[in-house]
């Protein structure tokens, strides 16, 4: 099996074939996808069905899949489900249902696990169900935001530290979590600046959740925070799904975001596993 990574519209994005992601990977093939993970900051598969099994002996190429917690259906699985669908009756649910007012958080640059003590190393999402139109997923590389960043401003956020926490970001859309669901969160404190230990090239832990500077005020951690951000959506890479469509993502270097569709007429269901920063690249056999 020969990997086949063919860049995407913009440089850190890139579509990979050749390969079937549900038999057995090799040492060779394994290597080669981490390769290209770290080259990029996504890659796209296309026409790989996957059932919820098979994902997950996928994603253990990466590393440890979180366990889910707080508001989402699949809380204490390895997954995070991200659809319109009644989890039980697989029905649409209603637009004013707390469950889909809680989804709203997604369409915000955000990134997967950040507001957690150990961040996360990746994401991987299944397209099981796709509508008709709109429910892209857009990226936009916060390793770019930092390249376009001075010298000089570079050495001023070199050891910066960044809060993190879900309910503050979840409240700007209106969500608020029950107060035993809120329990299970913190405020979690991450450097600003990462480097990819394979490449050495630097990014930027940003995004919604990242509620405030330590040690800055909350105007000036909302100033830099937010040119940050605006540096990063200079170059946004828009996926549009189809069903069978699997795409990782690197969240120490993209911030995501969903894009609105009718969900009151399509039906949609995807499965995220995301990976932990902790203990990642487990030993290849």
């Amino acid at each position: 099996m020969l990997l086949r990574v063919t860049p995407l519209a913009k440089d850190f994005c890139a579509e990979i074939g050749g390969v079937d992601f549900n038999a057995p990977l090799n040492r060779s093939v394994v290597t080669d996808l981490r390769d290209a993970f770290n080259t990029y900051s996504v890659l796209v598969i296309r026409d790989q069905p996957m059932d919820d099994d098979q994902q997950v002996v996928f994603s253990k190429y990466f590393g440890r899949p979180e366990v889910g917690k707080g508001a989402n259906p699949a809380a204490g699985s390895p997954f995070s489900r991200q659809s319109n669908l009644d989890i039980k009756t697989g029905e649409i649910i209603q637009a004013n249902d707390r469950r889909m007012l809680y989804q709203k958080g997604n369409m915000l640059w955000h990134m997967d696990s950040s507001f957690k003590v150990h961040s996360s190393l990746c994401s991987i999402l299944t397209a099981r169900e796709v509508p008709l139109e709109g429910g892209n997923t857009e990226f936009a590389s916060t390793r770019f935001a930092y390249e376009s960043l001075s010298k000089l401003q570079r050495t001023t956020i070199a050891e910066l530290e960044v809060e993190h926490d879900i309910r503050r970001s979840r409240e700007l859309t209106g969500y608020v979590y029950e107060p035993e669901t809120a329990k299970n969160f913190i405020v979690a404190r991450h450097k600003l600046v990462r480097t990819n230990p394979s490449t050495g090239r630097k990014s930027l832990l940003i995004g919604v959740h990242a509620c405030g500077i330590v040690g800055w005020s909350d105007e000036k951690s909302r100033e830099l925070l937010n040119d940050l951000l605006a540096r990063a959506e200079q170059s946004v890479f828009s996926h549009q799904w189809r069903n069978n469509d699997i795409v990782i993502w690197d969240n120490q270097a993209v911030v995501h975001r969903a894009t609105p569709y009718d969900a009151s007429q399509y039906r949609r269901l995807m499965q995220r596993t995301t990976i932990s920063l902790e203990g990642i690249w487990p030993t290849l056999s």
